[in-house]
């Protein structure tokens, strides 16, 4: 009965936060989410959009979900207003919370949060320092101060997911516009393994980095030579 209750909440879900089909949304999920278990736990995610994760999260059992989106900084307006509509339409009002804020405008509680997500938004947390934090201690520095924040908010062996598209890509290396990506300004993201090293300097263990698979061809793509050739689309995930 429980995962027919999750299975038909997330078909509403889907077309909602924007995915085409229910199956399309759980595939994405369950990759972002292998191996975390969200019943009573709390969730954080950072630009959370129309709230996809958070909304997954409530979903399957998370106590609370928190999102944040602050709507003027260049993301969508009523961006927020969408999020409380959907989760007004999924009976979900007394577990997702969404608010107007900075990562540095939402109260600091330490040790609250078992997961914390940063979904396609790592780099626009400062997108001047993002372009050369891989050589620039300054610019490094700043996105530590970041990652130190997010550590003190987590519980020890909470778990982190950032997902975004990496700098290294075949296409604009051969100076073209990827067919895959065509808004994606490669200058202004960095590849896995330089997050992880900020990530790391702050406190933080790596569990493992994925490639993003493309549907509907999962089982072939989800790998880095595909994905050098297309959107090069990571998932980085590390514990607190």
């Amino acid at each position: 009965m429980a995962q027919n209750r999750v299975r038909e909440r997330s078909e509403i879900a889907a077309q909602l936060v924007g995915y085409a089909s229910q199956a399309r949304y759980a595939t994405r999920a369950n990759f972002l989410f292998d191996g975390i278990a969200f019943s009573d736990s709390t969730v954080l995610e950072v630009g959370c959009g129309t709230g996809a994760w958070v909304i997954w999260a409530a979903i399957n059992g998370a106590k609370q979900a928190i999102g944040i989106e602050p709507e003027s900084d260049g993301s969508t307006s009523q961006t927020l207003e969408t999020l409380r509509q959907t989760v007004n339409a999924l009976g979900l009002n007394e577990t997702v919370l969404a608010y107007d804020y900075f990562l540095h405008q939402l109260p600091m509680e330490e040790g609250k949060y078992d997961t914390v997500i940063l979904y396609n938004v790592i780099n626009h947390l400062n997108e001047q320092a993002v372009v050369d934090l891989h050589e620039n201690q300054e610019s490094f520095s700043q996105f530590l101060n970041i990652a130190t924040d997010l550590h003190r908010r987590m519980k020890p062996g909470g778990t982190i997911i950032i997902a975004d598209c990496g700098r290294t890509n075949f296409w604009d290396c051969i100076g073209l516009s990827s067919p895959f990506a065509k808004n994606i300004e490669w200058a202004k993201h960095q590849d896995p393994v330089v997050w992880s090293r900020v990530f790391v300097s702050a406190g933080f263990r790596l569990l493992d980095i994925r490639w993003s698979p493309l549907q509907p061809f999962t089982n072939i793509t989800a790998n880095r030579f595909v994905q050098y050739l297309t959107c090069s689309h990571f998932v980085l995930r590390l514990n607190a």
